[in-house]
């Protein structure tokens, strides 16, 4: 294999400062190109964390921080909006009291998979052609499992069928991040598991429980 000190002319190869010299710039190339090749693993959204992650947001135009968005958990009755309740035992949880003069709303750093959650919600928004099928390959790459129904009245439904935490249930809700064609709302939500309760002709669902102890569908929530 041809080395840098083998392109040397021949009145330098022999010379000490010469192929020093030379050696301190191949190790500089090799570590600058090692780095180099390294990119499109530190900058994939599925694994990039930190200061990469911040990286890719930028890219698409989505920030960490949002400002007076998210609500405070403040203590509240089961009818109240967006309260919480006592908090359980042995958990670090339930809302806190409320103070006249407290906001109502707080700024957010958000956690790296918050943050991947929205950056993959604004690339889809950035690139997307408002078809059907370009939709449901969009919520795949967000959810990995949910699907869109064309309700042909200029709505769709949007069916999620894995877990989804209390932010991204938020965000869905009060901020236009799901990819949909101007114009055309989305009309629910629904949060469901992979066999949620429906009738015979329902795609991936499953009816009432036997007797035999087959299990039946449970009953899809809207968020």
């Amino acid at each position: 294999m041809t080395t840098y000190n083998d392109l040397i002319i021949w009145q330098y190869r022999n010379k000490p400062k010469a192929t020093a010299h030379i050696k301190v710039i191949t190790e500089l190339f090799d570590q600058a190109f090692a780095e180099v090749a390294q990119i499109p693993e530190i900058m994939d959204i599925e694994t990039a964390t930190g200061a990469a992650l911040d990286l890719c947001g930028k890219r698409v135009g989505q920030s960490r921080v949002l400002n007076d968005f998210y609500p405070c958990n403040y203590f509240g009755f089961s009818e109240t909006e967006g309260a919480e309740g006592f908090m359980h035992l042995n958990r670090d949880d339930g809302g806190l009291w409320y103070r006249y003069g407290n906001p109502l709303r707080q700024t957010v750093m958000l956690t790296d998979e918050d943050y991947r959650f929205l950056i993959k919600c604004k690339i889809t928004k950035n690139f997307q052609t408002g078809g059907i099928t370009a939709i449901n390959s969009a919520l795949h790459f967000i959810f990995q499992n949910a699907v869109a129904y064309d309700l042909y009245n200029m709505s769709l439904s949007v069916i999620i069928r894995n877990q989804v935490s209390a932010f991204k249930k938020y965000v869905i809700k009060n901020l236009d991040i799901l990819p949909r064609p101007a114009g055309v709302g989305v009309a629910l939500y629904l949060s469901s598991c992979d066999k949620a309760f429906g009738f015979r002709g329902a795609i991936k669902s499953a009816g009432f429980a036997r007797f035999s102890g087959r299990k039946g569908g449970r009953l899809a929530r809207i968020l």
